[in-house]
């Protein structure tokens, strides 16, 4: 298949994850649960956006009210950040909620494997959580230091901005399809390196699962909802490339 068309299949993935994910036994628990806690989480931070965030922007306009032009760069700055804060607010809240429903999102493919009949490396759901908290650890230490570079890029005259909102969500789309589809590859025994190694040769389809869930990742409320899609997604993307 060409490129194009494997990006496609691959984005594909995640809405096929989706019938695939409600058929499991016992799905209704297995995606009730983590939902009802990442849907807790997004109302403390909507809250704390609506305490905090919305009196600064708001400060920031009665600002800018003095004269149109000062109010015209006041918004494209405001925009410009939100951007940036929609992507932050993507990565921030994928880790958090991939430790809370690592458990959960991990017995979902356990089972899509089975049903399959792909041979799996088991671990306990105490054992999952420590490899999601150790994994999701190392993975903020890398984001630390992309945001990092991210935040310089900013500061080039002109395109700054765009390059950095950019920059942040093409690295949003590597890492969500990296994650979605690095449980099934680690029930397969594949360690960092050979789950990398499989990634880069299939790039294509991980890039196009990858976008799907980074786009779902920033649209509030539908991110809740979508990782246990990338999870089955991710699965049945992994048991695609096995059979073939």
């Amino acid at each position: 298949m060409r490129p194009v068309q494997t990006f496609l299949s691959g984005f594909l993935q995640l809405f096929l994850g989706a019938r695939e994910a409600v058929r499991v036994r016992g799905a209704w628990w297995l995606l009730t649960v983590p939902v009802l806690l990442n849907l807790g989480l997004f109302v403390l931070l909507a809250f704390g956006f609506w305490t905090w965030g919305v009196p600064l922007v708001s400060d920031l306009v009665m600002v800018g009210e003095r004269s149109w032009w000062i109010a015209a760069l006041v918004w494209i700055g405001i925009v410009a950040v939100f951007g940036l804060l929609l992507v932050g607010y993507a990565f921030v809240f994928s880790i958090v909620a991939e430790v809370i429903g690592a458990p959960f999102y991990e017995e979902i493919g356990v089972r899509l494997d089975k049903s399959a009949g792909a041979p799996i490396v088991e671990r306990t759901i105490w054992q999952e959580v420590v490899f999601a908290v150790r994994q999701e650890s190392v993975k903020l230490v890398l984001l630390g230091l992309v945001a990092l570079f991210g935040f310089v890029l900013q500061f080039l005259p002109g395109v700054g901005q765009v390059l950095s909102a950019v920059f942040g969500f093409s690295v949003l789309v590597v890492t969500a399809g990296a994650d979605a589809v690095g449980p099934a590859l680690a029930r397969r025994g594949l360690m960092l390196a050979d789950r990398r190694k499989w990634v880069l040769a299939h790039l294509a389809p991980v890039l196009g699962l990858g976008a799907a869930k980074a786009l779902g990742l920033v649209i509030p409320v539908f991110n809740i909802v979508v990782l246990p899609m990338a999870a089955a997604g991710g699965t049945r993307l992994v048991q695609h490339y096995d059979g073939s």
